[in-house]
Order: C-alpha cells, then sequence, then structure tokens
C-alpha cells in the first residue's frame, strides 16, 4: 500500500554519500520537469532491473516487466533495455489513473507490465529530494515493490486465513512486542551478539500470547517484508552498487537502522521492516530464503525458529509511548466508526456493495479492524476509485466494510459503503449520485440484492 510505503521514502533513497550518478537530469528541485524526471525513472530501471533479474531466481521476471507512465498528457515506457516515449492515445484506452503513485497491473504489448501515475507534476517533496543526483525516484521503489506483487508472488502457495487487519479496540501487547523484535533483529544487524536470541524471546511471547494474529498476519508478513527487500536491493542496485559490496552493504546498514527507528502502530506496517531486516539477516547466513516464502514460510519464522530465546530488558520508554499512542489510535478509530455504524445499521438505510474487481489501480488505507459485533472487516482511512460500466465511485479517507463473501450473483471481495436513506434517492435520469466529504458516486442506480434487502449491487 502507498500508507506503509510513504514511511520509506528516506531510506536507500537518501543515504548514499558517494556513487554512480543514475542520471544526468538537472538537479535543481524548480527544474525537474516531468520529461526530467522520467529520465530518472528510465536510468533507474534500466541499470537496476537487468542486476534484479540476476539477483536471485525468484525476481528473473523482472528481465521482462515493463514500466508504462503517464501525466495524461504524455506516456513513456522502460524496461530493463531502456525507455522510450509511446502513443498517448493508446495509453487512454487502458483507461487508468495518471494521479501520482496510483498504479495498475496491465499487459503492454504481449508483455507483463505495471502502470504508474506521474500526476501533473513531480510533487515539491520529490522535487526536493531529488536535487541528491543519487537519489533514486520513489516511483521507481513503488513500481518494482508492486511488481513483486504483481509477477513474483502470483505463484505462491495462497495462506488460507490470512489478513491484515487486527481486533478492535487494538491491544498495545502485540504492537509492543513485534517493535521489540524489530528493534533486536536491528541490533542483530549491527553485530550485537545477543540481538537474535532476544529477538527470540520476544517473537515466542508474540507467538504465545496472540496466536490468532500471528495467523492473520503470516501472508502479509511474508508478502509485504519480501517486496520490501527485493525492493531495497533494487534501490542499491539502482546507483550501480552491489549489495554484498562494502559500499552497498554499509548503505543497507544505515537505511535498516533508519526504518527501525519508528514505533510501528499498525501491524501491517511492521511486516514490510520485519521482512527487510530479517531478509538481510537470513541472507547473512547463506539462506535461500525468497524461494521458501513461496511455500507459505515467514521471514520471522524462518530466521528466529530455530534460536533459543533470551530474556530481553523491558524498555519502559517504549511502552509508554505505545501503549498512549494505541490508546489514541483506538479514540480515533472509535470516531471514525461511529457515523460509518450508524448508516449501517439503519434498517432504512443500504448498504451498497462494490466489487473489488471495479477498482482502478492502487488504494490507501490507514489500518484494519475486526469488531465482534460486525461481519468483516472495517477499512478506515480508505482512498480508492471503482470504474464502472457507465459511472464512478471515488472514496476519499473514508470508512468502509470489506467482506468476501457471494453476493450480485457472484464471489467476490466487496467493499460496502454504508447509506443514510436520504442519500438512497433515485434522480430523474434513473442514477445513484452522492457527494460528501469521504465520497463521491455518479452510477446507474443499483439493483436490490436477492439475498438481502439492504444490499444493493452496483452495475460492473
Amino acid at each position: 500500500m502507498i500508507i506503509a510505503r510513504m514511511l520509506a521514502l528516506l531510506l536507500l533513497v537518501c543515504l548514499a554519500a558517494a556513487s554512480v550518478a543514475v542520471s544526468a537530469a538537472p538537479s535543481a528541485a524548480a527544474e525537474l520537469t516531468t520529461e526530467a524526471y522520467v529520465l530518472r525513472l528510465v536510468q533507474a530501471t534500466r541499470t537496476a532491473w537487468p542486476e534484479l533479474a540476476r539477483y536471485h531466481q525468484t525476481t528473473r521476471v523482472f528481465a521482462r516487466i515493463q514500466l508504462l507512465a503517464s501525466d495524461g498528457r504524455r506516456a513513456w515506457v522502460m524496461d530493463a533495455q531502456g525507455g522510450r516515449e509511446v502513443e498517448m492515445a493508446k495509453v487512454r484506452d487502458l483507461g487508468v489513473s495518471y494521479e501520482y503513485q496510483r498504479y495498475r497491473k496491465l499487459l503492454w504489448r504481449g508483455r507483463p507490465a505495471i502502470f504508474i501515475g506521474l500526476g501533473e507534476a513531480p510533487p515539491a517533496s520529490e522535487r526536493q529530494r531529488l536535487k541528491d543526483p543519487l537519489a533514486v525516484p520513489e516511483l521507481f521503489s513503488l513500481a518494482t515493490h508492486e511488481a513483486f506483487h504483481f509477477y513474483v508472488e502470483a505463484d505462491w502457495l495462497p495462506l488460507p486465513g490470512a489478513e491484515r487487519s487486527i481486533s478492535y479496540p487494538a491491544s498495545a501487547e502485540p504492537r509492543l512486542y513485534r517493535n521489540r523484535i524489530i528493534h533486536q533483529l536491528l541490533a542483530a544487524v549491527q553485530g550485537r551478539s545477543e540481538g537474535l536470541a532476544q529477538a527470540s524471546y520476544w517473537y515466542r511471547r508474540w507467538l504465545d500470547e496472540h496466536a490468532e494474529e500471528v495467523q492473520r498476519l503470516r501472508q502479509t508478513d511474508r508478502s509485504e517484508g519480501s517486496a520490501r527487500h527485493v525492493e531495497s536491493i533494487a534501490n542499491l542496485l539502482a546507483r550501480g552498487l552491489h549489495p554484498r559490496s562494502a559500499e552497498g552493504a554499509q548503505l543497507m546498514l544505515e537505511a535498516l537502522a533508519h526504518q527501525a527507528q519508528t514505533d510501528f502502530l499498525a501491524a501491517d506496517l511492521e511486516s514490510y521492516v520485519l521482512g527487510d531486516l530479517a531478509g538481510y539477516l537470513l541472507e547473512r547466513q547463506g539462506v535461500d530464503w525468497l524461494a521458501r516464502m513461496a511455500q507459505g514460510e515467514t521471514p520471522l519464522a524462518m530466521l528466529l525458529e530455530s534460536v533459543t530465546p533470551v530474556a530481553a530488558p523491558a524498555d519502559e520508554a517504549m511502552e509508554r509511548r505505545i501503549r498512549k499512542a494505541i490508546a489514541a489510535a483506538n479514540r480515533q478509530a472509535a470516531q471514525a466508526f461511529e457515523p460509518f455504524l450508524q448508516r449501517f445499521h439503519d434498517p432504512a438505510g443500504g448498504h451498497l456493495l462494490v466489487p473489488n474487481r471495479a477498482m482502478s489501480g492502487s488504494f490507501e488505507v490507514s489500518n484494519s479492524y475486526r469488531l465482534t459485533t460486525q461481519p468483516g472487516t472495517i477499512e478506515v482511512g480508505v482512498s480508492a476509485g471503482f470504474a464502472l460500466a457507465d459511472g464512478r465511485i471515488d472514496l476519499r479517507a473514508a470508512t468502509v466494510a470489506t467482506q468476501l463473501k457471494s453476493a450480485c450473483g457472484r464471489e467476490d471481495l466487496y467493499w460496502i459503503v454504508a447509506l443514510a436513506p436520504a442519500e438512497l434517492e433515485k434522480t430523474a435520469e434513473g442514477r445513484l449520485r452522492l457527494e460528501r466529504a469521504d465520497l463521491t458516486l455518479d452510477i446507474p442506480y443499483p439493483q436490490r440484492s436477492v439475498e438481502a434487502p439492504r444490499s444493493w449491487c452496483v452495475a460492473t
């Protein structure tokens, strides 16, 4: 997800002190046009992806993947061989969003590809960051990460019962345990002899005391952890550095240390840095861990299950911070739940069932919760767009439910938008139109579900 990625903007991409320049593009922020930004993207892609394809058998597909990028006016395609401008009309036919960081899996001229929106211009923060001629565009990092999900994970063994959500109200203990694991893994990365054993201690406490969460997070831990580590490797390769070179190893150490400075309050965000740290340590041990991810193992389990635990001292300052932050997050979640649940349980209201297959490109979610009194998952802070046959739905920091269910004639993951009675009025043109702070909707009037009279099926 994009939210999780924003925590890593200053990781490998900002830490190099010296290396081979990735581009001759202008370095001044004011001069970084879209075209200059694309040149940086092309340079990073053609430098890193050929090496990434040779890095491991699981990443060979990067020799064939294409990155298609557009701002809505011009479009470019790039891959391991280089890049070129392409006809904009053909890109418009794809129906993609050009908004910055929006992405989508697609085929381009018969080959696997990922589309990334460039936005109207590179944002100020990205222009400022790319004043450093060694910095790698964040859209390259995003494309590599998501392409790994799309084209490497496609062959992975699925894990039943896996999801990103946590129980509400959220408990501080599992977040504390996993943050302690992160800190102890960093200690091991930095050469402290007790790091792995103390990480194993907190890992086993998490296993023993929060077994249900362990099962739910298996997929996220292996998926996001693996993708983050491959992304980190690609960022090094984009600079012409090998991760096992002295300079590459030092840069990786600095990046891992930077990641571990954060207190993580969402279970799925922890998965990224846990996988990056564990992947680094497993590779240092000579373990072919990426190949074993496909069979359902997780980086943490592979690294720590055989390590004898040693009790670790408490970190009272961290515990106070995390308990305070989780309490605040619970209060904020309750405020987000209230209007949603009021609409959801209003007998005169309706549930608009939006199939996941209609989602247009990427999406953002702040947090995912499970309530004992509520079916499915409550998603807080959702920003996403859905392209339908004759209309569109856009969510902006919305609270919705998600549930895998058989409805509207097929099984799918449905995004469930709760509507108040007044919001269900049909227009004279036979459409459903709605504009509120978190939702814009203009679609043909939906059909009432046969199975559940309060559910309404959108036409896809």
